[in-house]
């Protein structure tokens, strides 16, 4: 049941990733994102049961949908790209939204840090964040549909989508 939609190509990330941020994107890509007690920014690397989850079926506030399966792929930090899992919805809900909170200058989760709520869970590996980084890129989709294909643009961390639109490459 479902809807899927295959995306091919990457987006680029200046300047890379350091090796904190993308440990850090690719544990957040292969975790559940449901509601917990820890805030948005935990993951269920503790399993997916106990007294912390809010709501194994609802996603935390301000994310899209359960799954984000936008990742860095490229030993070098330098892109992000679908990480080829089933049903992946929103994405580019999930693409804007680690822009704003993780990358940019400015990003929501560097802002927060100046005052960081004590009830919410901080990984360690947010003190390595440099919130500078720039993306860019195009990726192409294709649903089940044969018509339905579309585009997710980034320019300068700005996320659009373009409708019935792929590229011939």
């Amino acid at each position: 049941m479902g809807y899927t939609t295959d995306f091919t190509g990457r987006v680029t990330i200046d300047p890379p990733l350091n090796a904190a941020e993308f440990d850090y994107l690719k544990r957040f890509a292969d975790s559940r994102r449901f509601t917990r007690i820890d805030g948005p920014y935990a993951l269920h690397e503790d399993g997916f049961r106990g007294p912390r989850i809010i709501n194994y079926n609802q996603p935390p506030e301000g994310q899209p949908s359960l799954w984000c399966n936008f990742e860095p792929v490229s030993a070098d930090g330098a892109s992000l790209e679908w990480n080829g899992a089933e049903k992946f919805y929103d994405a580019e809900i999930w693409m804007q939204y680690l822009i704003d909170t993780f990358l940019k200058d400015d990003a929501l989760l560097q802002n927060e840090l100046c005052a960081p709520d004590p009830d919410r869970y901080y990984d360690p590996a947010f003190r390595e964040f440099t919130f500078d980084h720039t993306v860019n890129g195009v990726i192409d989709a294709q649903g089940e549909d044969p018509d339905d294909t579309w585009q997710l643009i980034v320019r300068d961390n700005v996320v659009t989508r373009a409708e019935n639109a792929a590229s011939d490459a």
